[in-house]
């Protein structure tokens, strides 16, 4: 154990020494708040505050606020929840470059050690840095006056946020795994970068993508993981709006900023987005810890 334990903050410091890294690892969530910031955010609200206006409702423009603000602090967090465990498999994938692999791979050290240091070092440097994004954007959310959660939904946020660090890290040890290379890792790492923005619905919500895209997006865990996260931030706001027009409005608000998925014209409601998520680190984190199983039996490094 405390040998994993060794491992496992050598593999951590390596990447919080490298401040660039952890910058790339939030330029996700960055941009998302840059887009926000420049020009989302005004035409979010104004067209919700427009929309409303056209059923008779007036002085909900706080409630419209906190609801536009929650949606980019959860898309934020929520990308942050897959682009830092990504960035921290770096180490993994130098430690093959410069031979280290070889050298643990040859030691009298069991064969689980180093896969099991690996995944507890990515999802421990997506805790760290994810619980500092979630305290930001509560503190954003409070300093606004857009505070909306309550204490049950603050703390599942916190519960859906580690929950989704652990299922992003089994899922990118085990595709990070297979790559030999620092230009292999680094073309992933751009290319995922770039489109998780837009598969998990923080730059823009889910529905105004076609039918296919949104059905597409519906097998990739951080979709699940961002759907879960908006209904837990989200949704103290949404009542506010309810309360001051319908359930009706409110519904379809819902259903626009996509808190729950469309799966082939079906809802998948939040109970089973969790399930998706969990059975999704288990089944990675399963499929890693075998294959480097097997890779180790066979002498490949």
């Amino acid at each position: 154990m405390n040998m994993l334990l060794c491992m496992v903050s050598r593999n951590l410091k390596i990447f919080l020494k490298d401040k660039a890294n952890i910058f790339f690892s939030l330029l996700c969530p960055l941009i998302v708040l840059a887009l926000y910031v420049l020009f989302l955010g005004k035409i979010q609200v104004d067209n919700l505050n427009a929309a409303l206006a056209e059923t008779g409702v007036s002085g909900a423009e706080s409630a419209v606020q906190a609801f536009c603000d929650s949606w980019m602090l959860a898309g934020a967090l929520s990308s942050a929840c897959i682009t830092v465990p990504l960035c921290a498999c770096g180490v993994m994938v130098q430690d093959k470059k410069r031979g280290i692999a070889n050298d643990i791979a040859a030691s009298p050290v069991p064969a689980w050690l180093a896969p099991a240091s690996y995944f507890l070092s990515v999802a421990a440097a997506g805790l760290v840095l994810c619980t500092g994004v979630m305290l930001l954007a509560f503190g954003c959310l409070a300093v606004s006056g857009s505070w909306c959660l309550s204490v049950s939904d603050a703390f599942a946020a916190v519960g859906v946020m580690v929950l989704s660090v652990v299922s992003s890290s089994a899922l990118l040890v085990f595709i990070v795994g297979f790559l030999k290379s620092e230009g292999a890792f680094t073309g992933v790492n751009v290319i995922l970068g770039t489109v998780v923005g837009f598969l998990i619905g923080a730059y823009m919500p889910l529905s105004m993508f076609p039918a296919g895209v949104q059905y597409f997006t519906a097998f990739i865990p951080g979709t699940h993981s961002a759907g879960l996260m908006r209904n837990f931030i989200m949704g103290g706001a949404l009542d506010e709006i309810a309360a001051l027009s319908s359930p009706e409005f409110a519904a379809g608000l819902a259903e626009e900023f996509s808190f729950d998925l469309n799966f082939f014209g079906h809802a998948v409601p939040p109970a089973v987005m969790a399930a998706v998520v969990a059975g999704a680190a288990a089944l990675f984190a399963g499929l890693f810890f075998l294959v480097r199983f097997l890779s180790a039996k066979k002498g490949v490094k």
